[in-house]
């Protein structure tokens, strides 16, 4: 795979996951302040129903690979010492890995 193809991708991965996230975000938003005042029960439903579930899910995975690539080129950009270049992303790929795996409990709890 060339150099630039591979920064093909990461910027259409960025730039597409971006867009997934404003649209989820105006749609919560929008649906939010339509609906009023929702009682726990109904919030509740609305989250839990499997297209709901399915969107979410999509959001965090979306911020996932957003976060993983914005922070893998600023770590290459400005981080010189290979060390700790190294160090910066694996520290980063894991934190990533357990907030992406903390949410997936919070949505398999919130539909149990």
């Amino acid at each position: 795979m060339s150099q630039h193809t591979h920064g093909l991708r990461t910027w259409l991965l960025q730039r597409l996951s971006a867009v997934y996230l404003a649209v989820y975000l105006v749609y919560v938003i929008a649906a939010a302040m339509h609906h009023g005042n929702y009682s726990y029960e109904e919030w509740h439903a609305w989250l839990v129903h499997p297209v709901m579930s399915i969107a979410t899910a999509g959001f965090i995975l979306a911020m996932l690979a957003h976060g993983w690539v914005g922070m893998r080129d600023v770590i290459l950009d400005y981080i010189h010492v290979l060390g700790v270049r190294l160090l910066l992303l694996t520290l980063t790929g894991l934190m990533l890995v357990t907030c992406g795996l903390w949410a997936l409990r919070v949505l398999l709890l919130a539909a149990g």
